[in-house]
C-alpha cells in the first residue's frame, strides 16, 4: 500500500498534466505530441515533491514557449482554435474563409473582408 499511494497520486498528477498539456498544444498546432508525454517523465521521479517540481517545471517552460493569442471555436467541430490557423488541427476542415481579392483569411462569421472591406469571400 506504501507504494501504490504515492505512484497513485504521481499518475492523478501528470496525467492530468498530460491532458492540459494536450488540448491547449493540440488547438495550437504546437508540437501535441511531445508536450502531451512530457509530464509522464514525473511518473519516475523518486518523491511526490519532485514529481510535483517537474510538472510545475513542464507547465512554466510550455507557457513561456507556446504561441500567444487568443483561440477561436471551429465552426465544423466547435474546438479551440489558435487564431492564426487557417485550418483547424482537429477536424482539419478550414476554419476560416478566404477573401477573393485580398487572398487573407477571414473569420467564419464575416460578410466582409476586415482587410481590403471586399465582399468576395469563399463559401467555405
Amino acid at each position: 500500500m506504501k507504494t501504490i499511494l504515492p505512484l497513485l497520486l504521481k499518475l492523478i498528477i501528470s496525467g492530468l498534466a498530460a491532458f492540459w498539456l494536450y488540448r491547449d498544444s493540440r488547438a495550437r498546432d504546437f508540437n501535441w505530441l511531445m508536450w502531451a508525454l512530457m509530464p509522464l517523465v514525473a511518473l519516475f521521479s523518486p518523491s511526490i515533491g519532485f514529481a510535483v517540481f517537474l510538472v510545475v517545471a513542464i507547465f512554466i517552460s510550455y507557457l513561456i514557449t507556446r504561441p500567444k493569442g487568443k483561440l477561436f471555436k471551429c465552426p465544423h467541430c466547435n474546438k479551440n482554435v489558435y487564431y492564426e490557423l487557417f485550418s483547424c488541427p482537429f477536424c482539419r476542415k478550414n476554419a476560416k474563409k478566404e477573401c477573393l481579392q485580398c487572398h487573407e483569411p477571414v473569420p467564419w462569421e464575416a460578410e466582409q473582408c476586415p482587410f481590403c472591406k471586399s465582399k468576395a469571400i469563399t463559401d467555405g
